[in-house]
């Protein structure tokens, strides 16, 4: 069933005879469509704004009350014994022009010197002032801004894609053995490898991995490249769908100084590497059995195959089975003025 909270309610004539509502009360005027809620010495105005044409305005008699006029469009507010008008819809509701707004601390106008078909025309640092037409000529002047300059590193200097493409071979080293590789244990070099294949070299490998244990060897479409691992490294192996991390000695799962879980609060048991049994402790209003956590009912619960539920006597509380299963207050009613 749907639930009704009904306020009290009257005309506006009816509240002002009643006076004023109690602290936390709140009142509907069922004529002008008010709401205002009381503090046991006055009533104050929270509902909507008062809308209609202007001609049939409430007078003027209670400060704060907002009036929209719908044919005229303004909004009006109630100063208790006059409705001052205190919204605009065209610039002529304004007074004065454009040049009469001072700049401001972050914002200033702009001269209309400055302005060509709505665009500024130029820009200026405060010392120096360059029209659009002369900074648009300079930016298209290709001798100054696209000549490549691949020995230099100043910050306005230009790379050709190849210098580009060398240094980031460079920076391999530190970015790309972090990828993944193929396997920790291939002994012998692959014939047939793809370019960019990698491989954590193991011990015994022969061939080009002769001698290079621990190493990520990386075939680059001719020769394979060997990687000397750094503290921290780390890759993923595909076969396994591992993660491993360079110590500073030995290449060691991610996270295998945390792998023995211990339990807290609550639960008791633990494990390590990839199996962790842990049991779980009853606390205040759970039981925990063999396979099961439970609900333990107490004062107004009840706990069945149904699943937990609140007792209600049907009358000040009832249960809506149409609108979601939901706990409802019944009607409360707080009468008229």
């Amino acid at each position: 069933m749907p639930q009704t909270i009904r306020i009290k309610r009257g005309t506006k004539a009816q509240l002002d005879a009643y006076g004023p509502l109690q602290q936390g009360e709140m009142g509907f005027c069922t004529d002008t469509k008010e709401v205002y809620i009381g503090d046991g010495t006055i009533n104050t105005l929270v509902g909507r704004v008062m809308s209609g044409t202007l001609a049939n305005r409430p007078n003027a008699s209670v400060q704060g009350r907002f009036y929209y006029a719908t044919d005229d469009g303004y909004l009006y507010l109630d100063l208790g014994t006059a409705w001052q008008r205190i919204s605009t819809k065209n610039l002529t509701d304004l007074n004065g022009t454009i040049d009469d707004i001072a700049d401001g601390t972050n914002y200033a106008k702009v001269k209309k010197t400055d302005v060509t078909n709505g665009s500024v025309n130029k820009v200026s640092d405060g010392t120096k002032t360059a029209t659009a037409a002369q900074i648009r000529d300079h930016i298209d002047n290709a001798a100054i801004h696209r000549q490549i300059n691949d020995s230099g590193t100043g910050p306005t200097d230009l790379w050709s894609a190849q210098k580009i493409r060398n240094e980031i071979e460079l920076a391999k080293r530190n970015i790309e053995p972090q990828a993944s590789v193929k396997n920790r244990t291939t002994t012998t070099p692959p014939t047939t490898p793809a370019v960019g294949d990698r491989y954590i070299i193991p011990s015994g490998a022969t061939g080009a991995w002769s001698g290079q244990t621990n190493k990520i060897a990386e075939w680059n479409g001719s020769a394979w490249d060997l990687y000397t691992p750094q503290t921290g490294w780390t890759c993923y192996v595909d076969d396994e769908q591992k993660i491993y991390s360079w110590n500073g000695t030995a290449w060691v799962r991610t996270g295998g100084a945390l792998q023995t879980i211990t339990a807290g609060n609550g639960l008791t048991g633990g494990g390590q590497a990839d199996t962790v049994t842990l049991h779980v402790g009853a606390g205040n209003g759970i039981n925990v059995l063999a396979d099961t956590v439970e609900v333990k009912a107490y004062r107004g619960i009840t706990v069945d195959a149904n699943g937990v539920a609140v007792n209600i006597d049907g009358s000040s509380i009832v249960y809506d089975s149409v609108n979601g299963n939901r706990l409802m207050v019944a009607v409360i009613d707080g009468g008229t003025f």
